[in-house]
């Protein structure tokens, strides 16, 4: 959170897909009860549809024919576009997943200015900073944070409890701004499911299979029923905004942190109320700082990385740092690393790599000052 953004500069296309998908992004968010979308559309939707209306006039291409066509055209790859992209975009990749937005539509949207998704959950966290800076209770910081990563989805019961904990109650409200009603049309049978791997939602598909509602792309193979409740209980899931950019990179920056401490390594999580997310101290008191990243496209995360001022902050200060990727993102995608690197050129006293490699880095560290 102590770092600044400049402006986003995208090419003609780029911004087009980036509208749309800002777009999807809110007429998904306005739709949680219902299965039909009704006038009057998001206005960044109409903006990215006039933009590819034009573009495809211009190369003498059918285009969409309005907002549910277009909406057809974003379950398709974007390779099938008109659109001149990088080839690190994401061709094969689709903006939605049946009804649900894609991790890759969130990140397309997120590097224009036009989407609030980011913007809510950043807000939500600088909130909560200035509550426990004020009181000294950086635990609370921690502990809040680490709630909306394990705990996605709860209970109406169980957020009450959570707002009653000694570490928490300062951020009560906090806690009611992040979770809100689960959507209804989550609900199967008067029960709600969610994933066995990630915590989530599950919904389920036209097939009557159930599948994660929110990370399909890492789940769906793992994402199984997990944890059922009964709709009477009131259920409640974290807001969309803070299950992308808080929660699911959380869990790898929580993996990450358990892995280190098995080292023996000091591992403090989100110092200096998130400065970066990992602070790792070793023996001969030489700091690591780690910033972990988890996004579908490593050219959109690169976008997104070289226009961070700084890259990542010092203070607390730091000898040698890293932007971390989580091993899925390599399983998926062989050339990640070279994407990401290929589209930022890093300082010298900072590296990109995956979280096996990293480990690595960490075990040759400690081997050298034994």
């Amino acid at each position: 959170m102590g770092v600044n953004y400049k402006e986003p500069t995208l090419e003609p296309d780029e911004l087009t897909l980036s509208l749309i998908a800002s777009g999807i992004i809110r007429l998904h968010e306005t739709l949680k009860n219902v299965k039909a979308p009704t006038l009057p559309y998001p206005p960044e939707l109409q903006r990215g549809l006039d933009r590819l209306v034009l573009l495809c006039l211009r190369q003498r291409k059918t285009p969409p024919q309005g907002v549910p066509d277009l909406l057809d055209w974003c379950r398709k790859p974007l390779a099938e576009w008109p659109l001149e992209l990088p080839e690190e975009a994401g061709s094969a990749d689709r903006l939605l997943d049946g009804q649900i937005p894609t991790s890759l539509c969130d990140e397309w949207a997120i590097i224009s200015s036009d989407i609030e998704a980011e913007l809510t959950q950043k807000k939500l966290l600088l909130n909560v900073m200035q509550v426990c800076q004020s009181a000294a209770i950086p635990d609370s910081y921690v502990a809040f944070r680490r709630l909306l990563i394990s705990q996605p989805v709860l209970t109406s019961l169980e957020l009450v409890k959570h707002g009653l904990d000694p570490c928490l109650e300062r951020l009560k409200d906090h806690l009611n701004t992040a979770y809100e009603p689960a959507p209804e049309t989550y609900s199967i049978d008067g029960n709600f499911y969610c994933c066995a791997n990630c915590g989530n939602l599950m919904a389920r598909t036209e097939k009557g299979d159930l599948i994660c509602g929110e990370e399909r792309d890492r789940c769906q193979n793992l994402g199984k029923p997990g944890r059922q409740i009964a709709q009477r209980e009131g259920v409640y899931w974290i807001k969309r905004g803070i299950r992308r950019f808080i929660a699911a990179p959380g869990r790898a920056e929580l993996r990450l942190a358990d892995k280190l401490k098995e080292l023996g390594l000091d591992v403090d999580l989100w110092p200096n109320f998130d400065s970066y997310d990992l602070r790792i101290v070793f023996p001969d008191q030489e700091v690591w700082a780690i910033d972990v990243k988890d996004w579908v496209n490593p050219f959109l995360l690169a976008n997104k990385v070289k226009k961070q001022n700084p890259y990542i902050p010092s203070d607390p200060p730091w000898q040698k740092a890293y932007f971390v990727f989580p091993d899925a993102r390599k399983q998926q995608r062989a050339d990640y690393l070279r994407a990401f690197n290929h589209h930022c050129t890093l300082p010298k006293d900072i590296k990109a790599k995956f979280e096996r490699d990293l480990i690595k880095d960490v075990k040759k560290k400690l081997g050298s000052i034994k």
